[in-house]
């Protein structure tokens, strides 16, 4: 299953390498599950970026489209869903809990879904016009208001693995 789910998010994986990332968390951090694999970001720059916000403690809450869960083969999350993250070339990155999850619509995030957003993202117009120009390819052709309907699925995570410094 995992094997599955980490083809589906990475495209060819080292499943040897991420089979020893999770033998490692479980010993460490006492994990019993994997809900879902993924990557973050929309390329590997970001990728590495997000990971070591996430490790450092800086990032909190992460939004993708809906439409990017389907996509991509990934699971909608929900609490206490634990999310392997792998970048993009398919190598273990870290494991989050998800603390709290939502679909909302675009135009509906709030100063609430971004207080824990990467730096320079965490005031609701940065974060908009952030993420208006990474989502253009999905809202190219939507009028304004289909754009603000644009169902999101923001997530409150915290790391478990390994831990943040």
């Amino acid at each position: 299953m995992l094997a599955a789910l980490l083809l589906l998010a990475a495209g060819s994986a080292p499943i040897g390498t991420v089979d020893a990332f999770l033998a490692k968390a479980r010993a460490e951090a006492s994990l019993d599950r994997v809900s879902t694999v993924r990557t973050m970001g929309r390329n590997a720059d970001i990728s590495r970026r997000i990971t070591e916000q996430v490790l450092a403690g800086e990032k909190t809450m992460t939004v993708a489209r809906l439409a990017e869960f389907a996509e991509r083969g990934w699971k909608v999350p929900k609490a206490g869903d634990v999310v392997l993250v792998v970048d993009f070339d398919g190598q273990p990155a870290f494991l989050y809990r998800v603390i709290a999850a939502e679909t909302v619509p675009f135009a509906a995030i709030s100063a609430m879904h971004v207080v824990g957003e990467s730096p320079g993202l965490r005031d609701v117009e940065s974060w908009r016009a952030a993420h208006r120009k990474a989502w253009q390819a999905a809202l190219d052709g939507l009028t304004p208001a289909e754009a603000d309907a644009l169902p999101v699925v923001w997530q409150q995570i915290a790391p478990i693995y390994p831990v943040a410094r």
